[in-house]
C-alpha cells in the first residue's frame, strides 16, 4: 500500500505542477496539501527520473521538464476516442436501451473500440470490443468508407486487395452505387439474413472535417426495418455530433488517417495495380 501511495502522490504532485511554469516547495505543499518532508522526497524522485528540474539557479523552485510530453505517447487516436465517446455512448444506451459501438481504422477493416453491449438487455452477444469489420459487408466498413475523402479510401481500397486476394472484390460501378447511396442517405446499413446474426446502422463520426471513425448501432437479424432506421438514424447522427464536438472541445492530438498507417507501412501497397476509378 505504501508504494501505491508514492505513485499516487507523484501524480498529484504533476497534476498540480502542470497548472503553471515554476513552483516553490511552500506553494506545492499548499496547492497539494502534502507535508513539505513528504513533497521534497516525492520532488527528489520526480527529479532522478528527469521530469522534474530544480537547480541553484531556481532558488528553491521547481518545474516540469519536456520529459513529461513522454507519457502521453502512446496515447493514440483510438485511446483518446474512447476517452470522449464512451460517456456519451453509456448514457445514450441507458436512454435508448440499445447497444451502440465505436470504430476506427485498423488496416483494411473497422475494428471496434468500444461498445455499450454490457449496458444493453438487448445485446445479441456480451460484447464486440475487438471485433473485426469488412468495408463493404458491415454497416461500419459502409459508413466509414464512403464518407472517408478520395486518397483515403484508394489507400483502404488497396489494402483490402492486398490483404484479401481470394476474396471477391466488388466491381468498380457496385462500389459507387454503395458510396453515392451511403452519402445520400447519411448512414450505412447491413440486414443480417439469418437469425443468429445481427442488423446494424452506422453513421461516420466527423469532428471538423476529420473522419474519426464510426459509430453503429446494432439490433436482431430481422428487426431493422424501414420504420427502425428511421427512428435511430437521427439518434446515431446526434450522439456522432457529440463525440465530435467532445474531440474538439479538447486538445486535438495528430489524427492517425488509413494514409499515415500505410505511409508508415515498412512494404506500401502501390497504386499502380488499382482501377483508375477517380477514386469512386
Amino acid at each position: 500500500m505504501a508504494v501505491i501511495q508514492s505513485v499516487r502522490r507523484a501524480f498529484m504532485v504533476l497534476r498540480a505542477m502542470n497548472e503553471r511554469p515554476v513552483w516553490s516547495l511552500q506553494e506545492l505543499a499548499q496547492r497539494t496539501g502534502l507535508a513539505k518532508s513528504t513533497l521534497h522526497r516525492t520532488l527528489a524522485a520526480l527529479q532522478q527520473e528527469h521530469y522534474v528540474r530544480s537547480h541553484e539557479g531556481m532558488y528553491g523552485h521547481y518545474e516540469l521538464t519536456s520529459a513529461v510530453t513522454e507519457l502521453s505517447k502512446g496515447v493514440v487516436q483510438q485511446s483518446r476516442l474512447v476517452d470522449v465517446a464512451a460517456p456519451i455512448l453509456i448514457s445514450t444506451t441507458k436512454r435508448i436501451k440499445w447497444p451502440l459501438s465505436v470504430a476506427t481504422v485498423n488496416g483494411s477493416d473497422l475494428r471496434v473500440d468500444f461498445c455499450t453491449m454490457p449496458y444493453s438487455p438487448y445485446a445479441i452477444r456480451p460484447s464486440s470490443y475487438g471485433r473485426r469489420y469488412g468495408l463493404f459487408d458491415s454497416a461500419l466498413g459502409r459508413a466509414y468508407f464512403s464518407f472517408c475523402d478520395r486518397d483515403e479510401r484508394r489507400i483502404l481500397f488497396d489494402l483490402r486487395r492486398a490483404q484479401h486476394q481470394d476474396d471477391g472484390q466488388l466491381p468498380p460501378s457496385d462500389l459507387r452505387y454503395l458510396i453515392r447511396q451511403t452519402r445520400k442517405q447519411g448512414y450505412g446499413v447491413r440486414r443480417g439474413n439469418r437469425d443468429s446474426e445481427s442488423s446494424a446502422l452506422a453513421v461516420p463520426i466527423f469532428a471538423g472535417d476529420y473522419l474519426l471513425g464510426a459509430l453503429a448501432y446494432s439490433t436482431f437479424s430481422r428487426t431493422l426495418n424501414d420504420s427502425v432506421v428511421s427512428r435511430f438514424a437521427p439518434i446515431l447522427q446526434e450522439t456522432a455530433r457529440r463525440i465530435g464536438d467532445g474531440w474538439l472541445a479538447g486538445e486535438r492530438p495528430p489524427v492517425l488517417s488509413a494514409m499515415d498507417l500505410h505511409e508508415a507501412r515498412s512494404n506500401p501497397v502501390k497504386h499502380t495495380n488499382c482501377y483508375t476509378t477517380d477514386f469512386l
